[in-house]
């Protein structure tokens, strides 16, 4: 008994040590109240891919900087701890519960009315009326349901962008929490997850960023076009880490950038080339098309093709003719690939409209890679009638990722969170910084086939076309957001330079198995979905709080597994809103032994 004794209270004394919590002010507000209309947008519909039991948990805190509770794994006997994890003073909370882990939805007579209609006979009409007064009552669970069960009745009818709509309002008030552990895959699992297309990294996924418009940089240089770049060398400065790719816009019958190419050469990067006709009937087999994949070859280089994207709006001068479309990727795809076997091409779609993305796809021979371009922002088209601060950008991930992943390698080609609108010129930093770091966070965990993601960095409000002046995407003018963004890619997972990861592979988070049997140290981490944009968060270790925050992102802590004892272990992750309110919890039992 005494020696038990001791090894709990040296883990109540190194959890101590490790976390340095620091104590938060809180009150109690009995009345429940709609969610923070101002900078959220963290709720997703996100598959849920792990394994274990979970119960709901409530709103979690997100993440600055990750403060990992590592555990060992189930097979390698010998454990190597992870890097230690910062941990940000200004998001640390008192080692206590603020209130009983307890929730009851508030009850009104109305609700009984309106679902003895949808007993009778189910109407999109009815279903909005409830979601709309749960919300009101503060039932964001109970609301969720609702809007999701709209959705379904869209999609039984074959409105799928309508049913995407209710699906984003959905998972503006659902709570979800996924639990996960740091290890390295065996190599069934890098198989599961690798097609082995052209270019493609086994393991991790590439960043990459569109640079040519960031004013922070200062130092340029011409390509033969006469279009102005800046260097990948000045951009790494600035973000700490080198970037494995870098696009660029390229219209269709311009001259091959070799400078360009030579320079990303020179930096290790791969070019990735948005290359765009006037109109389908410009590309033709002809000279033009077969020197410019000569010049592919040339480049001795790997080159990434994103021929002809966002095809499925309206927007686009080649949408709206799905069959000539896809003869002319295919043209462009086998003439690439005859004559410069180092490209890979990719086939790149906009979120949305999604309803006929797959008309356009041109085949799984007829293309390497399947691209997404996704934003996000405050306002969808800088509609104050279309507020989007409550939106997450992952509903519109999923169709993507549901329908080609199995088969292709996915880039986002095209991403980027807006710090301003041009509808109120209002600074939006938080919303910016909890929108990517809820993506990034989300692509190791729930999104593995995931192989390649780049910033859009621009100031729109200033370099785009006049019609298209809505958003502030810059990365580097915000220093709040760039420190944000040095975290999110921090990671070894989110590769810095193209390789094939045939030796060196990065440890991957992955679902944490029930019962799993763990010793040494090891790195947990949860991901946290809820109604607000940043809830309070705690972790337990049996009845033990030894972590609690209220950070952007992703929640991450270490635990030295040596230091507990032995036998089954109970991890608990409680979620609190930023009133108090208790919203969700997830329990998940593990193994401990001592080797």
């Amino acid at each position: 008994m005494a020696k038990a004794l001791a090894h709990v209270h040296y883990l109540i004394a190194s959890l101590a040590v490790c976390l340095i919590l620091a104590g938060c002010a809180s009150g109690k507000t009995p009345a429940p109240a709609p969610p923070e209309e101002v900078e959220s947008g963290r709720a997703s519909s996100v598959p849920q891919l792990n394994s274990m039991p979970l119960q709901p948990l409530p709103t979690a805190t997100p993440m600055a900087t990750p403060t990992p509770t590592v555990i060992p794994v189930i097979a390698p006997r010998r454990t190597q701890a992870p890097p230690p994890l910062v941990i940000n003073d200004a998001y640390r909370l008192p080692l206590r519960l603020p209130a009983p882990a307890t929730r009851t939805p508030a009850f009104d007579p109305r609700l009984q009315r309106i679902q003895a209609k949808l007993n009778k006979w189910p109407t999109f009409a009815a279903y909005r009326q409830l979601a709309e007064l749960q919300v009101k009552l503060g039932n964001y669970e109970e609301a969720a349901r609702a809007y999701r069960s709209e959705a379904v009745m869209y999609r039984r009818k074959g409105l799928l962008d309508a049913a995407l709509i209710e699906e984003r309002k959905a998972a503006r008030y659902e709570s979800t929490i996924n639990l996960f552990l740091d290890r390295d895959l065996d190599s069934r699992e890098v198989d599961a997850l690798y097609t082995g297309a052209p270019l493609e990294p086994m393991v991790g996924c590439y960043i990459g960023a569109f640079i040519d418009r960031d004013d922070q940089l200062k130092r340029t240089f011409l390509d033969e076009n006469w279009q102005t770049h800046r260097t990948p060398a000045e951009f790494t400065r600035h973000v700490g880490k080198p970037h494995a790719s870098y696009f660029m816009y390229l219209r269709y019958g311009q001259k091959f950038p070799r400078r360009w190419v030579q320079h990303l050469k020179a930096a290790n990067a791969i070019p990735h080339i948005a290359w765009e006709p006037r109109k389908l009937s410009d590309v033709k087999n002809n000279a033009y098309l077969q020197n410019f994949a000569k010049a592919c070859r040339a480049a001795d280089w790997p080159i990434f093709i994103r021929f002809a994207g966002e095809m499925n709006g309206a927007w686009t001068p080649y949408h709206n003719n799905p069959k000539l479309y896809r003869e002319k990727f295919r043209l462009v795809h086998n003439t690439l690939h005859r004559y410069a076997p180092r490209i890979a091409t990719i086939w790149c779609v906009n979120a949305v409209p999604s309803n006929n993305i797959q008309q356009y796809y041109p085949g799984d021979n007829a293309c390497d890679w399947v691209g997404v371009n996704l934003y996000s922002v405050p306002f969808y088209d800088d509609n104050r009638n279309r507020p989007a601060l409550l939106d997450s950008t992952l509903p519109l991930l999923d169709p993507i990722y549901k329908l080609y992943a199995r088969k292709k390698p996915i880039a986002i080609c095209e991403y980027a969170a807006s710090h301003m609108a041009a509808l109120d010129r209002v600074r939006r930093n938080d919303f910016a910084i909890d929108q990517m770091l809820a993506l990034y966070g989300a692509l190791p965990r729930l999104y593995p086939r995931i192989k390649m993601i780049a910033w859009f960095d621009m100031n729109n409000l200033i370099h785009a076309r006049p019609e298209r002046q809505l958003n502030n995407y810059s990365l580097t003018e915000q220093q709040s957001i760039l420190e944000n963004y040095r975290r999110a890619i921090s990671s070894a997972y989110f590769l810095g330079a193209p390789e094939r990861l045939s030796n060196t592979r990065p440890q991957v988070p992955r679902p944490l198995a029930m019962n799993a049997r763990l010793h040494g140290v090891r790195r947990f981490s949860a991901r946290v979905k809820t109604y607000v944009m940043r809830p309070k968060v705690y972790f337990a270790v049996d009845s033990k709080i030894v972590y609690a925050s209220a950070k952007p992102g992703i929640h991450a802590i270490d635990l030295d597994l040596d230091q507990v004892l032995p036998g089954r272990r109970s991890l608990t992750v409680y979620v609190y809103d930023n009133r108090n309110r208790f919203v969700t919890s997830a329990r998940q039992t593990v193994v401990v032994e001592h080797w």
